[in-house]
């Protein structure tokens, strides 16, 4: 049922143009150890991309060995051998310096890593070959990540995909998001949107529960355990009304995370566990830990165990060959793995206590608890959340490992121009407060010049996004600058403020703002209104300056057309606007009204979502053609007279103001940076290009000796070649059967092709005797077949009576003449095909039979079409007033039919109404002809229907019979 609905919510519909026949959008769930992916196309409504392995979800891993690439399960199989030539959990280290948390803390649990700063950007970067100064930045391996789940799906969709949707944690930093662009632009992806992993399972929800949504507001948690970190939402879900039209909207309300705990430290923790049984029987002196490959060993061997232990209380842990070949065996309990971490599970609810907190709910407003993450398959953590929720069950009806990829391909298509789907509002919340500082320098009364830091919120906690902001700056008269940074972070945990290691973002510095002043600085009816800077964030989460502009605003005098009554109650209005304006009700000093600054006389923000500007410009449009109410009907007797009145109204000048932009989150890599990465990343791909097609190469290669190996010893084979044919193909065969068993070195593909070519043209003229001979066969069947169908078409064609005879001699002399010739021709050379060897060529051919039944068919399908479109002839033997007493008789073939006399007793025969000529068709008197003129009409229809009756379904069965057995071959 959910499909189905599914089917009926993503009502997609495809946008053709002349250089393309489909389109198609994708999403990427990136996740720390998995990424899931999965794609709309037209009749393909979000589908999950399965990979090579035929699994519906791909280990996020790279391993770089040997100028080899491989990615997902063959990568992280090399990371038992070669755990630093494999790299994974790249997530937390994107837009990281190296002595960020994260950095230590990945250093920590993967020692065997080289890492050093990057000198370009400052961020970390792997020394992946010291001695070639070879180096792999966090964002060129996620790149080469992107661009094989792109690979992926469009190897799936079978069609080119640029576009994407890409899920990340909620919890990322304005670093973080723009790191996960930058990769995505070295992958060459078009990122759509940058969308929240737990709002992208929310999506999914929503989307196909739409009927159950309404005005009044549901809350539903996602909780989400994954592999690095846990997360909890708190989603909204209710009807809006925007622009008049109701559709559904979720919201994100709160949000809590821990981005330290998930299933990879529960798997560490097992890990140290199997470490220590083993050094408790060990039989070797060396020192387990001490050996990466022993400890990747462990580790796959502790992932595994963890998953059985979901589901069992007790398994064994077995790893044959450890260390020193010396196997290790032992049983492991569910309790034992929960006493190892005992110190995690305190921490489980605290991202459901922390988003409670920050939507201001309490836990009964919560309706359900919806789990998201393969770490939350743990019983432990199920156990410790139904507590801490006080519900009786946990949600478990989304699919905990897709939901988000299948969520944000349905985003994808709906912000495609290429679809069109069910709307549904998406309001994502900033997790981290934004705010602007700048200082204000003032004067002092004895000259002295103090200094004044000023704070202003830009963004606050849970701020719904994507929105606009604009913030003026008052009272700035020359240039100045200000910076970007979060606001106060009080609210997180001491270890999650500790990942800020700045909290700048950016610095701006304004130009031009002298400048703009003097333009209007001797305008006196001119006021100033202050610098407003223009912000925006975006769908992504993403903070940008879009625009600064120095704003006055002042008073110009236009003439106005002025209608006047003049009628006795015109003296009384002028009295009463007089004690109006007396009493300070005039309009006009409303617009002499200096606006208030803050109360620190300086800024003020003003704040207008893109929603609300559209309905904003609606209404306002609205407004202007609203009727006034005191308008003058045109029924009206009054006299009216008309004038020109002069009239003050404000007036905004606007002038832009330069700006340049330092970022501090992440910086912009330089052109020659980014064109390194580039020509590095194309290297790879060219190099993984040159192996696929080396390996298709040769794999045709041994296919076709294998083959025609095998053929040497088939009787038909065999005897379709003579003996210094079979001395040369074997020869050649043998030959390069021992040249690929000797050959050193990885040779292009085209010396593989080039030596294929050379065996086909030694073995072709020995192949094509046995496949002429072979598809032959039945050609000679459908001619056969054609040749009946032929004079069944000619029998019937002859036996029509004179007067119903739509064919000329010629036509049938021509069809008759072209059937003896090509059964002539058959016969001649099928006596000449006898007399050969199996190993002579041929000389009745496939192609040559196909051509004679060609045109055979085509002679036939000629009187077809002409049969089809045939008009009766009139009878010329009867005469127009002859009356017929007796029911005439025509012999067809051997069967007599019997023929109504009248129109009416044709009716009563077959329960129709006669053919209809085209006479009759046109509009005429209804007395135009004589009852004999009917009656005579009505027979000669009857017959000539009844003749083509007998031969045309012979005729076009013949036709399509004859036509598809031969076109198929």
């Amino acid at each position: 049922m959910q499909l189905f609905v599914g089917f009926l919510l993503l009502n997609t519909f495809l946008l053709y143009n002349s250089l393309c026949g489909g389109v198609a959008v994708m999403s990427i769930d990136l996740g720390s150890e998995w990424m899931k992916i999965a794609i709309v196309k037209p009749g393909v409504p979000m589908e999950i991309v399965l990979n090579k392995e035929s699994k519906r979800k791909t280990e996020v891993a790279v391993s770089l060995r040997n100028d080899e690439r491989e990615f997902g399960s063959a990568a992280v199989g090399k990371g038992v051998r070669f755990p630093k030539l494999v790299y994974l959990y790249l997530q937390d280290l994107l837009g990281k310096k190296l002595n960020h948390p994260l950095v230590k803390l990945f250093q920590k649990r993967f020692p065997y890593y080289d890492l050093k700063e990057d000198p370009e950007t400052g961020t970390v970067t792997f020394v992946h070959d010291a001695d070639k100064s070879i180096n792999y930045t966090p964002e060129e391996l996620v790149a080469m990540i992107l661009n094989h789940s792109r690979s992926l799906a469009e190897e799936y969709a079978q069609q080119p995909i640029d576009t994407c949707v890409i899920t990340i944690p909620a919890y990322f930093t304005q670093a973080e998001r723009k790191a996960v662009l930058y990769a995505a632009k070295l992958a060459g992806l078009k990122v759509s949107q940058l969308m929240d992993d737990n709002t992208a399972a929310a999506l999914n929800y929503g989307v196909f529960r739409r009927n159950d949504i309404n005005a009044s507001t549901t809350y539903i948690m996602f909780y989400d355990m994954g592999a690095f970190s846990t997360k909890a939402s708190i989603i909204a879900y209710q009807v809006v009304k925007v622009n008049g039209i109701q559709d559904p909207q979720l919201s994100v309300k709160g949000m809590g995370f821990d981005r330290t705990l998930g299933g990879l430290e529960m798997e560490l923790r097992l890990r140290d566990l199997l470490v220590k049984l083993f050094n408790e029987n060990k039989k070797t002196s060396k020192d387990v830990t001490e050996n990466p490959r022993a400890m990747a060993k462990l580790l796959k061997e502790a992932r595994r165990l963890k998953k059985v232990l979901s589901a069992n209380v007790d398994h064994f842990a077995q790893i044959e060959g450890l260390i020193d070949e010396e196997d290790f065996r032992v049983k492991v309990t569910r309790e034992q793995f929960e006493e190892t971490c005992s110190d995690l599970w305190d921490r489980v609810a605290q991202p459901m206590r922390d988003a409670l907190k920050s939507a201001d709910l309490t836990k009964d407003s919560i309706s359900q608890i919806l789990l998201v993450g393969g770490g939350t398959r743990v019983p432990k953590v199920q156990e410790i959340l139904l507590k801490e929720s006080g519900k009786t069950d946990l949600g478990k009806s989304i699919n905990a490992d897709e939901a988000a990829a299948l969520g944000a391909s349905y985003q994808a298509a709906a912000v495609s121009n290429a679809f069109k789907v069910k709307t549904f509002h998406v309001k994502s919340g900033a997790v981290y407060p934004i705010e602007v500082d700048f200082d204000r320098y003032t004067t002092e009364e004895d000259g002295s010049t103090s200094v004044k830091h000023v704070k202003r919120t830009l963004f606050q906690r849970n701020n719904p996004y994507p929105q606009r902001k604009v913030i003026t700056f008052n009272r700035f008269y020359n240039n100045f600058n200000f910076s970007v940074n979060y606001g106060a972070l009080k609210y997180l945990h001491e270890e999650d403020q500790s990942m800020f290691e700045d909290l700048n973002i950016s610095h701006v510095e304004l130009s031009g703002v002298a400048e703009a002043h003097e333009k209007y600085a001797n305008n006196k009816d001119t006021e100033a209104k202050g610098i407003k800077a223009h912000f925006r964030m975006d769908e992504s989460g993403i903070l940008n300056l879009e625009s600064v502009e120095s704003v006055h605003e002042g008073n110009k005098t236009v003439e106005e057309n002025v209608t006047e009554e003049a009628d006795e109650d015109s003296t009384l209005q002028k009295i009463k606007d007089g004690i109006s304006n007396f009493f300070g009700g005039g309009s006009d000093s409303a617009n002499d009204t200096k606006p208030e600054d803050n109360a620190d006389g300086s800024e003020k923000t003003e704040t207008k979502s893109e929603g609300e500007e559209k309905k904003a410009d609606k209404n306002s449009d609205d407004k202007k053609e609203a009727p006034k109410l005191d308008e003058t009907p045109e029924s009206s007797t009054k006299n009216v007279t008309k004038k020109l009145v002069k009239k003050s109204v404000k007036v905004k000048h606007s002038e832009p103001i330069g700006f340049f932009v330092t970022r501090f989150d992440h910086a912009v890599p330089a052109s020659d940076h980014e064109k390194e990465s580039l020509d590095k990343l194309k290297a790879l791909a060219d190099r993984d290009a040159f192996k696929l097609a080396r390996e298709v190469a040769l794999n045709k290669l041994e296919s076709w000796i294998y083959d025609k190996r095998d053929r040497l010893f088939q009787t038909e084979y065999e005897e379709a070649m003579t003996e210094e044919e079979s001395k040369v193909i074997t020869a050649a065969i043998n030959e390069a059967s021992d040249w690929l068993d000797e050959l050193e070195g990885e040779p292009a593909a085209e010396i593989y092709d080039e030596k294929r070519d050379a065996l086909k043209k030694i073995a072709r003229p020995w192949l094509a005797r046995v496949k002429q001979r072979q598809d032959v066969v039945p050609l000679l069947q459908d001619m056969e077949g054609l040749f009946n169908y032929s004079l069944h078409f000619l029998s019937a064609v002859k036996m029509l009576p004179e007067d119903t005879q739509i064919y000329t001699p010629v036509e049938i002399e021509t069809l008759t003449d072209l059937l003896n010739s090509t059964i002539s021709w058959k016969n001649e050379t099928m006596k000449e095909e006898e007399k050969l060897k199996p190993y002579d060529d041929p000389v009745l051919k496939p192609e040559d039979l196909r051509s004679k039944m060609i045109d055979l068919n085509r002679e036939i399908q000629y009187l077809i079409n002409k049969a089809k479109t045939a008009k009766p002839k009139t009878s010329e033997g009867k005469k127009k007033n002859e009356t017929t007493t007796e029911a005439d008789t025509t012999t067809v073939n051997g069967t007599t039919i019997e023929e109504p006399t009248t129109a009416d007793e044709e009716k009563a025969a077959d329960g129709t109404e006669s053919p209809a000529s085209e006479e009759e068709s046109q509009e005429s008197p209804p007395t135009a002809d004589t009852p004999d003129e009917t009656q005579s009409r009505g027979k000669t229809c009857y017959q000539a229907a009844d003749h083509f009756v007998l031969y045309a379904p012979l005729l076009i069965h013949s036709y399509f019979i004859a036509t598809n057995r031969l076109f198929m071959i």
